[in-house]
């Protein structure tokens, strides 16, 4: 009775505990629905804003921006990576062989034509102003060259002088020596190779005609025998035409005589070489030196009788000697004595009385090309590049390179002043000449 109870309660108890499992693996396997949200409030719409694109706050800054300038077209791009190419042809059309291609405002990117007129400039040179010089034709005009193109410069056709050169009294010299002294080109090119070597000319009137020269100022110097060279006024050349009447008095010279000895024992020196300095030659000297006899004496005749001038003696076993301040006044001779120093081994080969400065011509004038250590323009200060503007108080700015040279030399022991143009500041400067060696 007791085991009958006992499994009624059991089973009523696992009856009980089945009534609760099943419904909750139900709720736990079966799918459930999703939630069900309230539905959205939507705002009246009076109270809207208008709809606005996400990048309208963007737009608005890049307009307040300067706008970018637009890519170049890629041949444009590809073009400029390769060198800048091009011809110089001259007046007449042909090729300008042997041309100088350079850009004004980088000297540094040049090129020379070839025996066709091409020329190639390197990358960096698209865009600049280039401009082609060939004595002795004109520079041409500055232009623009790119890459990519084919830049064509056109050379300007040159010009001449006519005129004569003639003794004091209005007689036509019939032979003479005639040579560029000096010339500045009125573009931006050099022409150095335009001071040329001196030509003869043989012409009953005395006429002489120069011809193909570049346009720019030019100085003549002309020279006969017994007739110290002499230079004409400053002549202007334009591109294609001829400056006409050009007249040059060559007047009769004077003569230098001396003696040239040992400056040690003081014994005379046979055979020296005594002439006229190329600073008082300038380019056309027709005055043959002269040698010292079994005394040592010379006689160099053709010097000039007026003005300063220099003579250089040499000789083999001495050391080369200029004598500078040297001056006929008007007379018909000089004199002038003259020491030589033996030639030591490893001894300087020549001297001369100065300030100690090489001089040279640019477009702003007489210019200090450079100067030599220990020698007073060094000490002095001076340096290469300087503008002469003064010489001992007078105006240089118009004296031919030859004359300020002159002017510089002088005895040693004696002063000169000197005013340069540095970058547009004018400095002073006094100096005792001295001997300078080189």
């Amino acid at each position: 009775m007791a085991g009958a109870q006992r499994r009624a309660w059991l089973s009523a108890a696992l009856l009980s505990v089945a009534l609760l499992v099943v419904p909750l693996l139900f709720w736990l396997f079966l799918p459930r629905p999703a939630p069900v949200m309230p539905a959205r409030q939507e705002p009246a719409p009076a109270r809207l804003a208008p709809p606005q694109p996400e990048h309208t706050a963007r737009e608005a800054e890049v307009e307040a921006e300067p706008p970018a300038p637009p890519p170049p077209p890629r041949e444009t791009t590809a073009a400029r990576a390769g060198p800048v190419r091009g011809a110089v042809l001259d007046p007449e059309g042909r090729p300008g062989a042997g041309a100088t291609v350079r850009c004004t405002d980088e000297p540094s990117l040049s090129a020379v034509a070839d025996a066709e007129g091409r020329f190639e400039l390197p990358p960096e040179a698209d865009g600049c102003t280039a401009i082609a010089t060939h004595p002795p034709f004109g520079d041409t005009e500055p232009a623009r060259v790119a890459a990519g193109r084919d830049n064509i410069l056109h050379l300007i056709a040159g010009g001449s002088i006519a005129g004569e050169v003639v003794d004091q009294s209005g007689r036509p010299i019939e032979e003479y020596l005639l040579a560029v002294e000096s010339f500045l080109p009125s573009g931006s090119g050099a022409h150095g190779s335009v001071n040329g070597r001196a030509r003869k000319v043989s012409d009953p009137s005395g006429a002489f005609q120069m011809n193909d020269l570049a346009p720019g100022r030019y100085v003549l110097t002309v020279s006969a025998p017994g007739r110290p060279p002499t230079r004409s006024a400053p002549v202007d050349v334009e591109a294609g035409s001829a400056a006409r009447r050009v007249r040059i008095v060559l007047p009769q010279g004077a003569t230098l005589r001396g003696r040239v000895v040992d400056a040690e024992s003081r014994a005379p020196i046979v055979e020296a070489q005594v002439e006229l300095d190329s600073a008082t030659s300038s380019g056309a000297n027709a005055i043959s030196l002269a040698l010292t006899d079994s005394n040592g004496d010379y006689e160099l005749q053709g010097v000039p009788a007026s003005g300063p001038f220099s003579v250089r003696v040499r000789h083999d076993q001495y050391t080369t000697k200029i004598v500078p301040g040297l001056d006929a006044r008007g007379a018909g001779s000089a004199r002038a004595d003259i020491e030589l120093r033996p030639l030591g081994d490893g001894g300087s080969r020549e001297e001369l009385t100065g300030i100690g400065a090489m001089l040279a011509v640019s477009s702003s004038g007489v210019t200090i090309a450079d100067v030599i250590e220990g020698g007073p323009a060094a000490l002095a200060g001076l340096a290469q590049g300087d503008v002469i503007v003064r010489i001992d108080g007078e105006p240089a700015t118009d004296l031919p390179l030859a004359d300020c040279i002159q002017r510089l030399r002088g005895p040693a022991g004696t002063r000169v002043s000197v005013g340069v143009d540095r970058g547009g500041r004018v400095l002073e400067v006094t100096m005792r000449r001295d001997v300078v060696v080189r």
